[in-house]
């Protein structure tokens, strides 16, 4: 599963109910998408409400998923932005002491193009070599230094610092050229 593009995945989710397909895809958002939520609702807990009905809404729509009009990362970013949205709107009918400004009002635009790129980021993760994924999760996502980094994986620091320079690179590459696999860099 970890070498199928996220197209092929949802698809296999959508034809077959494959749960495989849905456990990889979510190995590879959840992070963003929690991490979206927790910036956007401001609350840990609505940010996990939201990463599960982020989740069970890829379940349950993965047909309507067309790789034609967008990557699969362009649609589960539309996804959870539509999800956040509601949970805002849903705080709001129950709660009125919500702050009138929200992520999703004056700034919306920025906060939309943030949560994109952190998507188009994800994405391209996933197209890079696993030794170049794990060096840029083990220092973005669970923030290690490159000596912490040398530590646990047991690579000598200056080929983790080597290697680190080539993932920053092939991610940028891929970031501007989304279509094209970097696997084998």
């Amino acid at each position: 599963m970890k070498d199928l593009a996220d197209e092929a995945l949802v698809r296999r989710v959508a034809e077959v109910r494959d749960e495989g397909a849905l456990s990889e895809l979510y190995d590879r958002y959840a992070a963003v998408i929690l991490g979206a939520g927790v910036r956007f609702l401001g609350d840990r807990g609505a940010a996990e409400d939201l990463l599960q009905d982020v989740f069970v809404s890829v379940w349950r729509s993965a047909g309507s998923f067309d790789d034609s009009r967008a990557s699969f990362a362009t649609w589960i970013h539309r996804v959870t932005r539509n999800r956040a949205t509601d949970l805002v709107r849903r705080r709001r009918a129950r709660v009125k002491t919500i702050p009138e400004s929200s992520a999703f009002e004056s700034g919306e635009e920025d906060s939309t193009n943030s949560l994109s790129q952190n998507f188009d980021v994800a994405a391209a993760l996933w197209k890079l070599s696993p030794t170049h994924r794990e060096i840029l999760t083990l220092a973005y996502f669970e923030g290690l230094s490159q000596r912490e980094i040398s530590s646990r994986t047991g690579t000598p620091l200056g080929t983790v610092k080597s290697r680190t320079t080539a993932a920053l690179r092939a991610l940028r590459t891929h970031v501007s050229r989304p279509n094209e696999s970097l696997a084998d860099e």
